[in-house]
């Protein structure tokens, strides 16, 4: 169906029609001829799929997004689980699907002739799973207090949103 790579990272995504998207570490010797090395595969609901699905990964390479018919699964792209779904965000199939330049939010293009943007819940909680992690070794007092004020933020943050669900 479609593959992504994006010019930040070093990773490329593919999504297929037999249900199955991988990620692809693309930093590779092309002059001694190596091929790609497979990071992750995983598997995609293709029930709904009205035509093709859509892929795009957040710019850290982090988040996979795939869009099938009007619905948005979101995917850790390390472990291929899958992290959130947004369901019949369009009232017609999505034709188009990206991450800001940030990764916090997710725009769409839909056949019901509408933008949409959307907050990327998945990142922000991959964001406090990293600063979890980055605050078990951090030394400076200064960093520590600024990990623990990011992870509180995010996490109200996170509350309150479900809360709107």
């Amino acid at each position: 169906y479609q593959r992504r790579v994006r010019g930040d990272t070093r990773r490329a995504v593919t999504v297929s029609k037999d249900g199955t998207w991988r990620v692809y570490n693309t930093d590779v010797s092309w002059h001694l001829n190596e091929d790609p090395k497979l990071l992750v595969s995983g598997e995609y609901s293709t029930d709904d799929t009205q035509g093709m699905a859509h892929v795009t990964m957040s710019p850290d390479g982090r988040i996979v997004a795939i869009a099938t018919s009007n619905n948005i699964s979101l995917y850790n792209s390390d472990t291929a689980e899958q992290i959130d779904t947004l369901i019949g965000i369009h009232s017609d199939s999505i034709t188009r699907l990206e991450f800001s330049d940030t990764g916090k939010y997710i725009f769409t293009c839909g056949k019901d002739k509408t933008v949409r943007v959307w907050l990327s819940r998945a990142g922000m909680r991959r964001d406090v799973e990293l600063w979890a992690e980055s605050l078990k070794s951090a030394t400076n007092p200064s960093h520590k207090e600024r990990l623990k004020t990011q992870i509180a933020e995010t996490t109200a943050r996170l509350a309150e949103l479900a809360a709107l669900c």
